[in-house]
């Protein structure tokens, strides 16, 4: 392999973390982790938000079921790995060396992002009515879709996003779309609106998945992109 090449494919030793590090690393992990805790509480309380025009009729009624079905929402799966991943840094005397540990971060870090993205620009709006749902909104889609992307650019180690790290990352909301659509065809609820298959059908949806994947592909390329310019300065 030249030698150019492999300073892109292969992991740089991370440092030793400062305090600075830390600190941000517990913020940027302990609040979405509230967020996701929040979610909980939200999903007893309130039944399954209702989306005009959608093709499908399933649901859930406020209780157990619904509270236990937030980690089924790409919010909660993107914000539950940016807490887990950050935590993590934050807990540990030395960063992790794993591929595993880094292709989660990277995957975590870009879903918040498309996250952020794909709810202010499309379904913003929907049903806060609470205090407790509208802090939840704010922070799962507003606060940390900005804050995790800012503490990794300022702390985390640089050199960590390599080709193989960004293709395993990507597997992951391949995987969550996939899993949602098979369980949505079973229990005729899904999501979203671009996931609405009754409405839009296999081609239809397909193509929404296809351009969300994409700017996720975007945007962990983007992320590789200031990883490889922070790491030369």
């Amino acid at each position: 392999m030249p030698a150019w090449l492999a300073r892109f494919t292969r992991p740089r030793p991370a440092p030793r973390p400062s305090r600075a590090a830390r600190a941000g690393w517990w913020a940027a992990g302990a609040l979405p982790l509230v967020g996701c805790l929040t979610s909980f509480p939200i999903g007893a309380s309130k039944p399954t938000m209702v989306i005009p025009g959608v093709g499908y009729h399933g649901g859930f009624e406020a209780g157990w079921q619904h509270a236990l079905n937030q980690p089924a929402y790409f919010t909660w799966l993107s914000n539950a790995m940016v807490a887990g991943t950050s935590l993590t840094l934050a807990a540990r005397r030395d960063a992790p060396t794993s591929d595993a540990f880094w292709a989660l971060r990277t995957a975590g870090l870009g879903s918040v992002m498309v996250t952020g993205i794909v709810y202010n620009a499309v379904l913003r709006g929907m049903e806060q009515d609470t205090l407790l749902y509208r802090f939840n909104d704010a922070v799962q889609h507003v606060v940390n879709p900005v804050l995790a992307p800012l503490v990794w650019a300022a702390f985390d180690p640089r050199g960590q996003i390599t080709y193989r790290r960004a293709a395993l990352a990507a597997v992951v909301p391949l995987m969550w779309a996939t899993a949602t659509l098979v369980r949505g065809a079973r229990i005729d609820w899904y999501p979203y609106p671009f996931l609405d298959v009754p409405r839009l059908g296999w081609r239809g949806v397909g193509a929404a998945v296809s351009v969300v994947l994409a700017g996720f592909s975007g945007v962990l390329g983007l992320l590789g992109q200031v990883d490889r310019r922070l790491g030369t300065r």
